[in-house]
């Protein structure tokens, strides 16, 4: 497969509702592979995603810093899914509260277990992996001055 899937996310960056307050974030997007060892043990290895094939399990990650002097609240942060990208299902990280899905392109929010679409006939249906087109997170605040967090998710390569 191409590079187009890092340059997508990395494009298409983070949206960021914050209130008020200075924030550094960074995105790192990795390949994970699960290596079998030979007394049947395995262990995950993670390594810069500079070519990514199909089939191939990639992680997003976002490193974010409250830089304010003062404790931020209302911290609400969005990564898109991309398009190249099957989410792979109960991968994002919980940040104390369930992160909230969309499948409209980040038009409207619904925790997974409630996220619907139209399918094909028009009538609605449960979302599936394939739909979630975004992923949000609302951080519990609040978040110290000086206090880093991380959040994530993973999916697999179309």
């Amino acid at each position: 497969m191409r590079n187009s899937i890092i340059t997508a996310v990395l494009l298409a960056g983070l949206g960021a509702s914050v209130s008020s307050f200075a924030l550094t974030a960074k995105q790192t997007v990795e390949t994970e592979t699960v290596i079998r060892l030979a007394d049947g043990s395995e262990t995950v290895e993670r390594a810069p995603a500079e070519k990514v094939l199909p089939g191939q399990r990639i992680v997003y990650t976002l490193n974010f810093t409250n830089d304010e002097a003062k404790p931020a609240t209302d911290l609400v942060l969005t990564m898109p899914v991309p398009a190249e990208l099957k989410y792979l299902e109960g991968s994002a990280s919980d940040t104390g509260l369930p992160p909230a899905y969309s499948a409209d392109g980040g038009k409207s929010y619904a925790s997974r277990n409630v996220l619907q679409v139209r399918g094909a006939n028009g009538a609605l249906r449960q979302a599936e992996a394939s739909d979630i087109t975004n992923i949000r997170w609302t951080v519990p605040g609040p978040i110290s001055s000086g206090a880093s967090g991380s959040l994530s998710f993973k999916g697999i390569v179309e």
